[in-house]
């Protein structure tokens, strides 16, 4: 089949999204063909139009930020967007339970700022793990569709990646993220694994594990957060406030449009 899929650039968490319908059961074996040819990318999503709108749908169904952002980014593009201006793209993204704002700039140099209205967390909780002879416990922020575990600290490259399959399937979860934070300086290294999609990816960067540290944040603090935090690929910015919706602030360069036969 022919597919129709962008490539994009939002902080250095290299996303692909594909364009051409393509049914719900497709997505994973589209998916992992795609990133195969594209080893860089780290995730992969569906957009398009239907009756209720734009919608982006994450090839494990789970939500993203970053995805998020540059899906709005694309349709501000295909709504012919200029530099300097703004527009407010509104998504149905899988794995969120009310629509995505996302505002988006259009910058000289051709890539865009946004803005998205992220999801409330459903819970902030503390939860105790295993993993060999060592218990953690550890802070967990809950979204609809991923979980983000707050690490203070680190733990060995192996180990992580071991631990998150395990802490996954402990907590039922079809997506969890560990986001190792140094808050004292201001960096998070961001570990997602999604089990629907079969991917484990050392991020370059994370949108909802961002916003998920803000939250366990302003949670702790008992009051509003506004905090950049440095990961691999770029900054991230969240403002976490009690009664609205967290702000996610980011960039993204549309890299390229590419046609492949799968």
């Amino acid at each position: 089949m022919t597919v129709d899929f962008y490539l994009l650039n939002p902080a250095g968490n290299i996303t692909l999204l594909v364009e051409t319908p393509v049914e719900k059961r497709d997505y994973k074996a589209i998916a992992d063909r795609l990133m195969a040819l594209n080893p860089k990318a780290e995730q992969t999503g569906f957009i398009g139009r239907d009756e209720n709108g734009y919608f982006l749908n994450m090839a494990g169904g789970e939500f993203c930020g970053n995805a998020s952002m540059s899906a709005a980014a694309v349709f501000a593009q295909k709504q012919g967007i200029k530099p300097g201006e703004k527009t407010d793209i509104v998504l149905n993204v899988s794995g969120a339970e009310k629509p995505v704002n996302v505002t988006v700039s259009a910058d000289e140099n051709g890539s865009f700022q946004g803005v998205a209205e992220m999801p409330v967390a459903k819970s902030v909780t503390s939860r105790k793990f295993r993993f060999e002879d060592e218990e953690y416990a550890l802070p967990v922020v809950e979204f609809n569709g991923i979980s983000h575990i707050i690490f203070e600290g680190s733990m060995n490259k192996d180990d992580a990646e071991k631990a998150i399959v395990e802490w996954c399937d402990s907590l039922g979860a079809g997506c969890l993220g560990i986001m190792f934070a140094d808050y004292e300086n201001g960096i998070l290294t961001p570990l997602v694994y999604a089990k629907d999609a079969g991917t484990l990816f050392w991020e370059s960067s994370c949108a909802s594990g961002t916003t998920a540290a803000g939250i366990y944040l302003a949670e702790k603090a008992g009051g509003d957060v506004d905090i950049s935090l440095s990961q691999p690929g770029g900054i991230l910015r969240v403002i976490a406030k009690k009664d609205s919706r967290p702000l996610l602030y980011g960039s993204v360069k549309i890299e390229k449009k590419e046609t492949v036969e799968l």
